[in-house]
């Protein structure tokens, strides 16, 4: 037990170091090559073709995906398995979404007259 202590003891102690001789922020940050700006150095020409080609593949990987969920759900249906169909988003119309203040008629003296149940969605 205290061989375990005393290991823990050191292991704290040398984070305590590694923690302490890390510089922070970088001391040459901000330190360019002479005759260079900060708009000079930009990932070029290379890195928006290498990111233009990752967006690619990924729109192509999508519909990939798509299309072999597609057929994936017709073949289930076609052996008889339970599928469950795409529920439609569900809009609800007859909700009042203005503020109670324009909600709800005002009494003589300019009080909101709030019906019984509160001032929850009509």
């Amino acid at each position: 037990m205290n061989e375990a202590l005393s290991m823990a003891a050191v292991a704290s102690t040398r984070w305590a170091e590694i923690v302490a001789a890390a510089p922070s922020p970088d001391p040459t940050e901000g330190v360019l090559r002479p005759g260079l700006e900060e708009t000079d150095i930009t990932p070029g020409l290379v890195g928006f073709l290498v990111t233009f080609a990752v967006a690619v593949a990924c729109v192509f990987l999508f519909l990939s995906l798509t299309r072999h969920l597609r057929k994936a759900r017709r073949n289930a249906e076609e052996q008889g398995l339970d599928v469950e169909r795409r529920k439609g988003i569900e809009i609800r119309r007859d909700v009042d979404h203005r503020p109670p203040a324009d909600r709800y008629p005002r009494d003589s003296q300019g009080h909101i007259d709030i019906p019984p149940g509160g001032v929850g969605p009509v």
